[in-house]
């Protein structure tokens, strides 16, 4: 009888491990898709930033608010990430910016 209760164990255990593994593995492929997400919106705010810079758009109000829009995106972003990246230090991100301003 203990080796029957043994043996179901034991394949409980594998079928667990395995699925944690393999959530694991799915876990960490939607992290490195995030990061893409989030550094292709950097680089869309720094984009609009740069039109809007431009001495031909300066002023433009439909890129002023284009330009407000990408920052808020990239803000929410960033809580986002701070929230599902394994990586990701929020504070660590904050005080990088506090020194290049």
């Amino acid at each position: 009888m203990i080796e029957i209760l043994l043996g179901i164990s034991a394949l409980v255990i594998g079928f667990l491990i395995w699925y944690i593994v393999r959530l694991i593995k799915k876990f960490l492929h939607i992290s490195e898709e995030l990061e893409n997400l989030f550094i292709l919106l950097e680089e869309y705010a720094e984009h609009v930033d740069k039109v809007y810079n431009l001495e031909r758009f300066y002023g433009d109000t439909t890129l002023e608010h284009l330009m407000r829009h990408s920052k808020l995106m990239a803000e929410t972003s960033k809580n986002f990430r701070a929230m599902y990246d394994i990586n990701y230090d929020l504070e660590e991100d904050e005080e990088y910016e506090y020194e290049e301003e």
